[in-house]
């Protein structure tokens, strides 16, 4: 027992039980590694089972959780007039306009094709726009162009000359210059089956426009439309699991075989990091835990986390083997060196990940839920199969020392001799960035998170740039009574609102129902553009109502704008590409002008969609993020100070973490200057990473102070010695794995890979040149020399 102890001290765990466990265990793997490979693989098989229960979430709603009371206000206008999942056919003439009878019987064709999609409910597209005419006493309501009909060039002309006149139609449906129109398809999906009805859709939506794209090559035909961006969700997703993630393994494999010139080194890692990041998804799907576009990326997170426990054990088994030491007992003394800070590192990265659940986001929630099992996961392995299999391998150590040992010895002469200067150089530049860091604009257009590759963001940007109207704003007005819709004072207040929101920069569009009745108010009294007005009285306008609503074809009804009761009536803003904050100030002056303005909706006057859910996500994201980091900063300095039982090491090492993430956003100001949802997010996520390095650091130097009585300048260029290969090889594995889903045409993951392996890069400039040298001109630590204690005395 007493050689146990004895031998277990020398390893620097604060806990002297917890020690001699240690020590037992890892003189009875190094004796059995087989058994220890054995149930390592058993454990691995139990929790892969759970891969058959994974589950993929590709609908935008995933973003935003069921309390979310953008979401909640949605969904309850969403009772009242259905759901808008819509498939949008662009159509742009590539020469010319879309007046002439070859493109008018394109147009019809498109349109007549989308009604035979699975699950359609709804098509409004320009030809089959509903012009209403007078006809004697009674009104014609018929298609502008309708399908079968023969158009003489002529004919197509005039129409062009009719469709300017239809305020319900330009903007709309079609652009002024008649350049570019639109084919609107509806559906109706089930809950239940919402995501499976979506992919449907849109695979016969790809079929149809491969047609028509041969058909008539004048055209440029895109797709746009709820169902197209749940698909680019899974693009997305796709591409970053099979093309991201294999480069990733890659490029670790080839950093750990450059940093530790190791081939059976790389092959365990390889091993360790497959075993972790395949039972990590079967636990999270145990737990119910669901993918999609942002937590895709966990398994390349998961590779990289992995990775760094086992270089920095296997950099310490190529120092002891060069030391002299047979390949059992290097495994030994590395894992009995590395266990402690490699458990710290887990437990504060599981911490920093688990912060996420308080994000307002629930796939960044999935994230960091499935990233913190991925960690403990990896630091099981880590700590079993991986040496284990270490034991078994034949692998020797280089008889010259690594690269990364050279660059730290280099490092180390240059922090000890100016210690002064990287205090003040980097403390001067971290404020500086700091500073900066607040001029960041939060920006959240989901039309952006897809790059140029995809086709929804090339077909969606032609129709904001031509037309506008992908970012709509929706209300629902309320007219205080039932059938109240035809009351002159609600129609009055409605138009006069609508004519305010029409001024309003941004704004490309306004459908509602004033415009409708101006329409037949129109048609009724002859056509003269003097009399698109509202009617005169509440009962004129409501027959004029009744006569309209008999006289629409199927499928054109006004379900989707009026509620049954007919109490309250839906008005629709299109907007062109605008930022987020401009949508929100928007927002804001509407509902302010309508409580100053209106008597009857001023109530109702709240803008809902979903435009508006992702405009607002950001900011509450970073506010419930604010919220997680404070825990997750407190729960480390405490973890900081029970493990280096030193108050000041520990603010040391909190504040050299926390400056990082503030110093990573001055940089981005300069760079770009535009965040997101994702913004919070990375600082969570980095700080759960970047400490590990400090700890590993710190944990040495303490250690070194502690049991081997060295000064502050011994211990400081002893912890470069013995964990600065480690923490340089794993350093730049982290910043290469991030710096991968760079790559990423999915925004909020390639901002996140970018801000990542930025914020990684900065604290290894914190770890290796900011710490030691304020550690060096603090000399935290260091007992006062006997001769100055008794001088004292």
């Amino acid at each position: 027992m007493n050689n146990t102890a004895q031998a277990a001290r020398q390893h620097g765990n604060p806990d002297s039980v917890v020690q001699q466990i240690v020590f037992r265990y890892v003189n009875w793997l190094v004796a059995n590694p087989k058994s220890v490979l054995l149930g390592s693989l058993i454990v691995a098989a139990i929790l892969i089972s759970g891969m058959s229960q994974l589950t993929f979430r590709s609908d935008n709603r995933v973003f935003f959780a069921d309390d979310n009371p953008d979401l909640v206000q949605l969904e309850q206008f969403e009772q009242l007039y259905g759901r808008d999942d819509n498939l949008i056919f662009v159509i742009k003439a590539n020469a010319g306009d879309l007046f002439t009878p070859e493109r008018l019987h394109a147009i019809n064709e498109i349109t007549d094709a989308a009604w035979s999609l699975p699950a359609v409910k709804r098509v409004d597209s320009v030809t089959n726009f509903q012009r209403v005419r007078a006809l004697d006493d009674d009104i014609e309501i018929d298609h502008l162009a309708r399908s079968g009909d023969p158009v003489s060039v002529a004919q197509a002309k005039q129409l062009k000359a009719d469709a300017v006149l239809e305020p319900l139609l330009i903007d709309r449906l079609l652009s002024k210059d008649g350049t570019l129109g639109l084919v609107v398809v509806q559906f109706r999906f089930r809950a239940a089956t919402a995501s499976d009805q979506s992919q449907a859709a849109i695979a016969a939506g790809h079929a149809v426009l491969q047609q028509y794209r041969v058909a008539y090559p004048d055209l440029e035909i895109g797709l746009s439309g709820s169902v197209a961006l749940d698909h680019a969700f899974v693009e997305a997703s796709t591409f970053d699991s099979s093309v991201l993630l294999p480069i990733m393994v890659v490029a670790l494999l080839l950093i750990i075989a450059f940093s530790l010139r190791s081939a059976a080194g790389a092959a365990a890692t390889f091993l360790v990091i497959a075993l972790s990041t395949v039972c990590a998804l079967g636990l999270a799907a145990m737990c119910g835990v669901p993918l999609s576009s942002p937590s895709v990326i966990a398994p390349n997170i998961i590779l990289t986390l992995a990775t760094c426990d086992c270089i920095h054990m296997c950099a310490g088994m190529m120092r002891l083997r060069r030391s002299g030491l047979d390949r059992r007992e290097a495994v030994k003394e590395s894992l009995l060196e590395c266990w402690w800070p490699v458990t710290l590192t887990t437990i504060t990265t599981a911490i920093g990940f688990l912060t996420l659940v308080f994000s307002a986001v629930p796939p960044f929630a999935h994230l960091g839920i499935i990233v913190a099992i991925g960690s403990l996961v990896a630091w099981l392995f880590s700590v079993t199969f991986f040496p284990a299999l270490l034991c078994l391998l034949p692998w020797r150590a280089n008889a010259v020392s690594l690269p990364a040992e050279q660059f730290s010895i280099g490092i180390a002469r240059l922090v000890t001799h100016r210690p002064y200067f990287f205090v003040t150089a980097i403390s001067v530049a971290t404020v500086a960035l700091g500073a900066l860091a607040f001029t960041n604009v939060l920006d959240d257009r989901y039309v952006r998170y897809f790059d140029h590759s995809y086709s929804f963001r090339v077909a969606t940007d032609r129709m904001n740039e031509d037309l506008g109207g992908f970012y709509i704003l929706e209300f629902s007005l309320d007219s205080q009574e039932t059938d109240g819709i035809s009351n002159p004072q609600y129609l009055q207040e409605v138009d006069a609102f609508a004519q305010w929101l029409r001024a309003q920069p941004g704004v490309t569009h306004v459908h509602g129902l004033p415009d409708i009745m101006k329409t037949i108010n129109r048609a009724m009294q002859g056509g003269a553009a003097s009399e698109y007005r509202l009617p005169a009285n509440r009962d004129l306008g409501a027959q004029y109502l009744a006569l309209y609503e008999m006289s629409l074809p199927f499928g054109t009804d006004l379900r989707n704008q009026l509620t049954a009761d007919k109490r309250q009536s839906r008005l629709s803003v299109s907007l062109n590409d605008i930022s987020t904050g401009e949508m929100t100030d928007l927002q804001a002056r509407a509902e302010q002008w309508a409580s100053h303005h209106t008597r009857l909706i001023a109530v109702s006057a709240k803008a809902t969609g979903t435009s508006l859910l992702f405009a607002h996500i950001g900011n509450r994201n970073i506010q419930e993020m604010l919220r997680g980091m404070a825990v997750s900063v407190l729960v480390v300095w405490v973890i900081f100070v029970l493990a280096f039982r030193s108050l000041s090491l520990s603010l040391v090492g909190t504040v050299a973490n926390f400056a990082p993430c503030m110093a990573t956003l001055g940089i981005w100001a300069l760079i770009d200057g535009e965040v997101g949802m994702a913004v919070a997010t990375v600082a969570a996520v980095t700080f759960g990473i970047v400490v590990d390095a400090t700890i590993h650091m710190l944990t040495c130097f303490s250690r070194l102070q502690r049991e081997e009585n060295c000064s502050t300048e011994a211990a400081v260029q002893g912890a470069f010695k013995t964990v600065g290969p480690g923490l340089i090889a794993m350093t730049l594995a982290l910043a290469v794995g991030f710096a991968c889903l760079a790559f990423s045409g999915f925004q909020i993951n390639a901002w996140m890979g970018m801000m990542a392996a930025l914020t990684i890069f900065v604290a290894l400039l914190f770890d290796l040149l900011f710490i030691p040298a304020i550690l060096l001109v603090l000399k935290l630590g260091e007992k006062p020399e006997p001769a100055l204690a008794l001088e004292a005395q």
